[in-house]
């Protein structure tokens, strides 16, 4: 199939975080409490697939509250976290979405995301991934996980469903 036809299915845009919002490093202060690093890009990354209509989730196995803070922030409307299994989620919010796999892209970056990327129509991922993991993807980004690799993979989609200078048109004003 056609990447342009792939692209065009997509209603559902995917998100893993350790690895792909984040550089996949755990930080913690002395108190214990966790921490994370968000790119400003991948952000606007969000925004973009939003304003083009697509519905942004996020599965990850870890749970803190600057994560979902951030989420909140961006209008992420689906959010998992906590769940190192990630493959009874998505299936559970395909049923409930009425999405077929066909229609999801999703961004993942090692091992735990092989479930999910074999099944999507529009599997991507980092630049940094191991290869196992970019053999199953359609696009991997130039840049890092955490280092602006959703706002890459966005523009890719995008670019793919003739949105993109659509979606930007309003920076030019």
């Amino acid at each position: 199939m056609e990447l342009y036809e792939r692209a065009l299915k997509i209603k559902l845009l995917l998100l893993d975080v350790d690895g792909v919002l984040t550089d996949g490093r755990l930080y913690y202060t002395p108190q214990g409490e966790e921490l994370k690093v968000f790119h400003v890009r991948d952000g606007v990354g969000i925004k973009l697939a939003q304003k083009a209509g697509l519905k942004v989730g996020v599965i990850s196995g870890r749970n803190n509250r600057a994560l979902a803070n951030r989420l909140e922030e961006l209008g992420v409307e689906e959010v998992h976290l906590g769940f190192f299994d990630k493959l009874p989620v998505f299936e559970s919010m395909l049923r409930r979405l009425s999405v077929e796999c066909e229609e999801v892209a999703f961004m993942g970056d090692d091992l735990l995301d092989l479930p999910i990327l074999r099944r999507v129509g529009f599997p991507l991922t980092v630049a940094d991934a191991p290869e196992e993991v970019k053999m199953h993807a359609l696009y991997v980004t130039s840049a890092k996980g955490g280092e602006g690799a959703v706002r890459q993979a966005v523009e890719h989609l995008l670019r793919c469903r003739k949105q993109w200078e659509d979606v930007i048109k309003d920076y030019y004003a």
